[in-house]
C-alpha cells in the first residue's frame, strides 16, 4: 500500500509540476502507456441532428450518414464534399464527416487538409473539438498532440489523471477544471470528465454537470451527458433531467436519452414517451425502451395511445423488448390489420420457442390471408424452417403454399432443403 501511495502522489506531483511549466523528464517511466480515451471514430455520433443545431438534417446529409454505415467510404466521402461545397449550415459538419470518411478510405493526407479547411473556414465551428480529436487518431500514436515543447508534458498529464483522485481529491479537482477550462487537447479534456464522473465529490458533479449544461467547454458537452449516463445514481440521473428539461436542442435530447439507457433510467424514458410535445422525441424515447426491457411501461403505453403510427412504434418496441405475451395479446385481439401485422412481426423479432409456438397458434386460427402472410415473414425473420414445413403441410390455398416454399428456398437449411428436393420429385 505504501509503494501505491508513493506511485500516486509521484505521478500527482509530475502532474502539477507540468501544469505550472516545471520541466519534466520522466517518459522513460512511461514508454508504451496509452490512455485508451475515445476520440473521433464515434459512430453514436452519426444522428439524424447535428451538434448546434436543432432542426432536421438534409436528405444530402442522411445519405452521408447511411454510405457511412454501409461502409461506403468513397461514396460517403463524395456526397459530403458536395454538401460542404454549398456553404450552407451543414457545411462545418459535411467537412468533419468528409474527413472522417476520406481517413477510413486511406486517404490521410487529404483527410487531414478537409480537416485544416474545416479549421480556417468555420474557426468558430462547434465541430472543432472533434476535428482535432479526429487529427489525433488520423496521426496515430507516434504524434498523439500537437507538437512543441509541451507536447512530452501532454503525455505525462494524460497518465497522471487516471490516479489523480485516488491521491487528494481537494486538490486534484482544481487541476482537472484547469484542464477543461485551458488549452489542452480534447483527448486530455475527454480523459479529465471521465476522472470528474469516477468522484463522488460534489465539486467534481458540479463541474460536470456545468459541462454537461453547456455552461463551459461547449464542446464537450455531449460527453460530459455521456458521462452523467456511465455515472449513474440519483444525483447524476437528476442532472439528466434538468438538462433534458432546460435544453430546445434535439441534438442535446438524444443524448440525454442515450445516457438514460445507459444508467438504466426507465422511469426517465417513459415519462418522455408519455408526454413530451416534440413527436420525433417522443419516438425517439419510445424506441429506446425497447432495449431497456421495460415492458410494463409499453404495455401501459399502447393502451393509453390512440394514434396509430405511435402504437406501431410501441409494438416495435415491444419486439425488441421480447414482450411475448403482449404482442401475442394484440395480434390475436387487435382490429386494425396493421397494426396487427406489426405485431406479428414483432414476435418474429422477439424469437425463440414461445413466440414461434405464438406465430403456429395465431396462423392456424386465421382465415385471413394477411394475416397468414404475416406469420410466414415472422418465422422467416425467426429462420424457422420447421414450422413454415408445418405449415406447409397443412395448407390448402395454393398461392399460401408457394410463398412459403418461396422462403423455404432462401433458407440454408437441411430440412429446407429436403422437402424442396422432394417437390422437384413429384
Amino acid at each position: 500500500m505504501k509503494t501505491l501511495m508513493k506511485t500516486l502522489t509521484l505521478v500527482f506531483c509530475i502532474t502539477a509540476a507540468a501544469l505550472s511549466g516545471t520541466p519534466v523528464s520522466a517518459m522513460g517511466l512511461l514508454a508504451g502507456w496509452g490512455p485508451g480515451v475515445r476520440t473521433g471514430f464515434d459512430s453514436n455520433w452519426l444522428e439524424s441532428n447535428g451538434e448546434g443545431g436543432g432542426g432536421a438534417r438534409s436528405t444530402a446529409y442522411r445519405d452521408g450518414q447511411q454510405a457511412l454505415d454501409a461502409g461506403r467510404w468513397k461514396e460517403a466521402a463524395d456526397i459530403f464534399d458536395k454538401l460542404a461545397a454549398e456553404k450552407g449550415s451543414e457545411a462545418d459538419a459535411a467537412l468533419y464527416w468528409q474527413a472522417y470518411a476520406l481517413a477510413k478510405d486511406g486517404r490521410q493526407a487529404a483527410g487531414l487538409a478537409t480537416l485544416r479547411e474545416l479549421q480556417s473556414t468555420y474557426p468558430k465551428s462547434t465541430w472543432l473539438d472533434d476535428a482535432q480529436a479526429l487529427e489525433l487518431e488520423m496521426r496515430g500514436p507516434q504524434a498523439p498532440v500537437p507538437t512543441g515543447d509541451g507536447a512530452e508534458a501532454e503525455e505525462l498529464k494524460l497518465y497522471a489523471l487516471n490516479g489523480l483522485m485516488q491521491v487528494d481529491s481537494a486538490r486534484a479537482i482544481p487541476i482537472l477544471q484547469r484542464f477543461l477550462q485551458g488549452n489542452a487537447s480534447p483527448r486530455l479534456k475527454k480523459q479529465a470528465l471521465f476522472v470528474l464522473s469516477q468522484s463522488d465529490s460534489a465539486d467534481a458533479r458540479r463541474i460536470l454537470g456545468d459541462v454537461a449544461r453547456g455552461r463551459t467547454s461547449p464542446g464537450l458537452q455531449r460527453e460530459a451527458i455521456e458521462q452523467l449516463g456511465v455515472a449513474g445514481g440519483k444525483q447524476s440521473i437528476a442532472t439528466l433531467g434538468e438538462i433534458f428539461r432546460e435544453t430546445q436542442d434535439a441534438a442535446v435530447k438524444r443524448s440525454v436519452l442515450n445516457a438514460y439507457l445507459v444508467a438504466g433510467a426507465d422511469e426517465e424514458v417513459a415519462a418522455i414517451a408519455r408526454g413530451d410535445k416534440d413527436p420525433q422525441v417522443r419516438r425517439a424515447a419510445i424506441q429506446q425502451l425497447g432495449p431497456m426491457n421495460a415492458n410494463s411501461q409499453l404495455r401501459e403505453l399502447y393502451t393509453r395511445e390512440a394514434d396509430a403510427d405511435v402504437r406501431r412504434t410501441i409494438l416495435e418496441a415491444m419486439g425488441v423488448a421480447g414482450d411475448v405475451e403482449a404482442l401475442a395479446q394484440v395480434a390475436r385481439s387487435e382490429q386494425d390489420a396493421r397494426l396487427k401485422r406489426a405485431a406479428i412481426q414483432g414476435l418474429g423479432i422477439s424469437g425463440g420457442r414461445v413466440a414461434s409456438d405464438a406465430l403456429r397458434q395465431i396462423y392456424g386460427s386465421s382465415a385471413d390471408t394477411g394475416t397468414k402472410r404475416a406469420v410466414i415473414d415472422a418465422l422467416f425473420i425467426q429462420d424457422n424452417a420447421k414450422v413454415l414445413i408445418e405449415l406447409f403441410r397443412a395448407e390448402r390455398d395454393r398461392e399460401i403454399k408457394r410463398e412459403i416454399v418461396q422462403k423455404l428456398s432462401l433458407m440454408d437449411n437441411p430440412e429446407a432443403t429436403e422437402l424442396l428436393m422432394k417437390l422437384l420429385d413429384e
